[in-house]
């Protein structure tokens, strides 16, 4: 259900007053959700995948309906397998995903707790601290 006017008007100020307040936990979240989000599906991907992983379970067909003591079928029935695993697993990721993790250097020489603590959490922390002592 789409937004109304006013509530899409409320969210437009309360993400323009976020990004005047914090800039850098805006641009930290919104760095986040697009490596979280990432490119789209796609349907090229998806169908190449699914086709060489059929040509991965025809040729482990073939190598199991014609196996004999030549060790070429076994070898084509292996092929056959890694072409099946391949092919489904192009089809299913999406294109693009990075699976490294991003550091934030600005964020190193922040303080960790004995639980590893965010450089965001710290900075939570920090202000809470700053609020207590009254500065």
């Amino acid at each position: 259900m789409p937004l109304s006017d006013h509530e899409q008007q409320l969210l437009d100020q309360l993400e323009k007053q976020l990004r005047s307040e914090d800039p850098r936990f805006a641009r930290n979240i919104s760095e986040t959700q697009a490596a979280a989000t990432g490119p789209g599906f796609s349907a090229k991907r998806f169908v190449l995948g699914i086709l060489i992983a059929l040509a991965g379970l025809a040729a482990t067909i073939l190598a199991i309906s014609l196996v004999s003591s030549s060790a070429w079928w076994i070898a084509l029935g292996v092929v056959g397998f890694g072409l099946m695993v391949a092919g489904m697993y192009w089809a299913f990721s999406r294109p693009g995903q990075v699976h490294t993790t991003q550091t934030d250097s600005r964020n190193s020489g922040a303080k960790t707790g004995a639980k590893g603590n965010s450089g965001f959490m710290s900075r939570m922390e920090d202000r809470w601290e700053k609020r207590q002592r009254g500065e």
